[in-house]
C-alpha cells in the first residue's frame, strides 16, 4: 500500500512539468526581497547575534516563527525556504517571517520542485538572509559541482535547480547561507566550500558562514580543511558540539575576522534540523 500511494504521488506530482512554468536557472536563482524595508535604532557598537537554521521548507510556520521570536536574534540564515509551495500552504515563507520578525531579506532559490506549484506560479525554495539591518549586494552562489541525477533525473523528487549559497552584505559583515549537497559526496561538498572560500572579499570585514553542510561526521570532516586553510574558525564550543550530537551534526556557523561563541537550542516541534544560534565577541560599527 505504502508504494502504491507513493507512486501514485509521484504521478501527481509529475502533472506539473504540465501545469506548472518552465523556469530558467536564471530565474529559479534570482534574488527576491526586501532589503530595506525597516530599520532598528540599534546602537551603533551592538554585538551581532546570528542564527543559522534549515527550517525544512517552513511547513511548520508558527513554530518556526515562535522560536525565532525566542531567539531575538539580528541576523538570521536559512535553509530550505519555500516560495509559493502547495506543502508549505503557499506562503512566500522568508517574507512571511520577515513581516513576523519586523526584519528585512532576501531570498534565492535553489530549486523549483515539480508538483508543488499551481497554474501560473511555480514553487520555489532556497535560502534567506533576514536582517534588523539594511541588506544589499545580495547574490546567488551556484556551485560548479552538483549532484546530476538528484537535479535532473531523480524520479522521487521531481525538481529543476542546484546547490547554491546566498551571499549578503549586512551589519557591517558579509554573509553566507549555505546549503551543500546531502548523500554521501563528500568530496562534492569539500568542492562547494572551495567556491565560498575562493568567493570570500578581501580586506577587513568580518565574514559569517553558516548553514547546513549535510557533511558526515563532526566539525572534523575532510570538508571542513578548507575553510580553516583560509581562516576560518568552527563557532562551535565542544559542549555545542555535544549537544549537537542529538541529531546529526550538520548545522555550523564559521566566522573570519569576528570571533563567536555558537551554541544549539532544541527544536523538534519546528524543523528536523535544530538552530545554532552564535553571539558575536568583536563589536563592530554598523
Amino acid at each position: 500500500m505504502t508504494i502504491v500511494l507513493a507512486f501514485a504521488m509521484f504521478l501527481l506530482r509529475l502533472t506539473g512539468y504540465l501545469t506548472e512554468p518552465r523556469l530558467s536557472s536564471n530565474e529559479i536563482h534570482a534574488v527576491a526581497g526586501e532589503p530595506s524595508r525597516v530599520i532598528w535604532p540599534l546602537a551603533p557598537d551592538h554585538a551581532l547575534s546570528v542564527v543559522t537554521w534549515n527550517i525544512e521548507r517552513g511547513v511548520k510556520f508558527e513554530a518556526i516563527a515562535s522560536m525565532l521570536q525566542e531567539l531575538d536574534a539580528d541576523v538570521v540564515l536559512l535553509q530550505e525556504v519555500d516560495r509559493f509551495c502547495g506543502r508549505s500552504s503557499n506562503r512566500d515563507v522568508a517574507r512571511d517571517l520577515a513581516v513576523e520578525l519586523r526584519m528585512n531579506y532576501v531570498v534565492a532559490g535553489e530549486l523549483q520542485a515539480i508538483g508543488e506549484g499551481g497554474r501560473g506560479r511555480p514553487c520555489v525554495s532556497g535560502q534567506a538572509i533576514l536582517s534588523r539591518m539594511p541588506i544589499v549586494e545580495a547574490k546567488t552562489i551556484r556551485f560548479e559541482d552538483q549532484a546530476s541525477f538528484k537535479w535532473r533525473l531523480n524520479p522521487a523528487q521531481p525538481r529543476r535547480g542546484g546547490r547554491i549559497a546566498l551571499r549578503a552584505r549586512t551589519g557591517g559583515a558579509v554573509f553566507y547561507s549555505v546549503h551543500l549537497e546531502s548523500g554521501s559526496d563528500e568530496w562534492l561538498r569539500e568542492n562547494q566550500v572551495r567556491d565560498i572560500v575562493w568567493d570570500v572579499p578581501a580586506g577587513s570585514e568580518p565574514i559569517v558562514i553558516g548553514g547546513d553542510f549535510n557533511n558526515i561526521g563532526d566539525a572534523s570532516s575532510s570538508m571542513f580543511v578548507g575553510l580553516r586553510a583560509a581562516g576560518f574558525g568552527n563557532a562551535m564550543t565542544p559542549e555545542g558540539i555535544a549537544r549537537h550530537a542529538a541529531r546529526r551534526p550538520i548545522d555550523w556557523i564559521f566566522t573570519k575576522r569576528i570571533a563567536a561563541k555558537a551554541e544549539v537550542i532544541r527544536a523538534p516541534d519546528a524543523s528536523d534540523h535544530d538552530p545554532v544560534i552564535a553571539q558575536t565577541f568583536v563589536q563592530r560599527r554598523f
